[in-house]
């Protein structure tokens, strides 16, 4: 680094995109066709995309949106029950 004040100290750099991926457990209290109701330890954020695999169907990841998230409580713990808009089902990559 240079001594004078008036020079350049740092550099801003473009950000680059990505996908970030945060695994966790949730219950499934109900499903349709068209919606999923999950009890989990995280709020939702609704508008927000997330994608649910369920052990039963292993091969097949659902593709939902965030539609609320209400908070809950379970055996005197807080939770939050999500319901979600299933958007598409597409195999799951192993």
């Amino acid at each position: 680094m240079s001594g004078r004040r008036s020079h350049q100290r740092f550099a801003v750099l473009a950000s680059p995109e990505g996908i970030l991926r945060v695994m966790g457990d949730v219950v499934l209290e109900s499903q349709t066709s068209e919606q999923i109701v999950v009890v989990s330890r995280q709020p939702g954020v609704p508008g927000e995309t997330v994608s649910v695999q369920s052990p039963h169907e292993s091969e097949t990841i659902v593709t939902a949106q965030v539609l609320e998230s209400q908070p809950v409580v379970v055996d005197g713990s807080i939770r939050h029950q999500v319901r979600l808009q299933q958007l598409n089902r597409m195999p799951a990559d192993d």
